[in-house]
């Protein structure tokens, strides 16, 4: 018994050294997905307006902080070697430099672009400088909260009952240590089926 101790010991640390802060929520109605940062996942959703939730530090272009997520969403599966560890993100072509979508007029992304060759580019400075909602600040940490309730596909917007595609792909990229490589943790796949 003295030795199965000692086997789950490394689990155990493993499972508390995991931060809330590392996992993405995908949020529709009273339905909650939750997907590991760094993971490759599939859900499935209505086609009505939904969220993502995920951890972010705050933007601060004055000391060149540029905390951000970038999510590209896709209609087709993004190419694995593409999308390595190690792999600049000036080398993934949806998040390359000048690859990042404007917002609406609002200054808010609630339209959800299918693009393979863009990038949403998800920021918070304050509440007058937002691209996405704020939840919660816990010690630096900023839970962030992205609503979506439309799409556009092909040039055309419409409402997300409309999307003509039975599933998209979001790639997200949260460069925790802005060092624009992709590191355990920093990207996270899913596949989002439309019901």
């Amino acid at each position: 018994m003295k030795s199965l101790k000692y086997l789950l010991l490394p689990v155990i640390a493993v499972l508390t050294a995991f931060k809330s802060t590392e996992k993405i929520k995908f949020l529709q109605g009273d339905k909650v997905y939750e997907i590991s940062a760094g993971a490759i996942d599939s859900i499935t959703i209505d086609r009505k307006p939904f969220s993502i939730r995920y951890f972010s530090k705050r933007y601060d272009g004055d000391n060149n902080k540029f905390y951000s997520a970038k999510i590209a969403v896709l209609d087709r599966a993004p190419d694995p070697d593409s999308l390595k560890i190690g792999t600049s993100a000036n080398d993934i072509p949806f998040f390359e430099p000048g690859t990042g979508m404007a917002p609406g007029a609002n200054e808010m992304y609630d339209t959800m672009f299918v693009n393979n060759e863009g990038h949403h580019y998800l920021t918070y400075e304050s509440d007058t400088a937002k691209r996405v909602y704020l939840v919660l600040e816990e010690k630096g940490d900023l839970e962030l909260e992205w609503k979506i309730s439309a799409v556009n596909y092909q040039g055309t917007s419409a409402p997300l009952s409309e999307l003509k595609l039975d599933h998209v792909y979001f790639v997200i990229f949260i460069d925790r240590n802005l060092n624009q490589k992709v590191d355990p943790g920093e990207l996270t796949i899913v596949k989002v089926k439309m019901k």
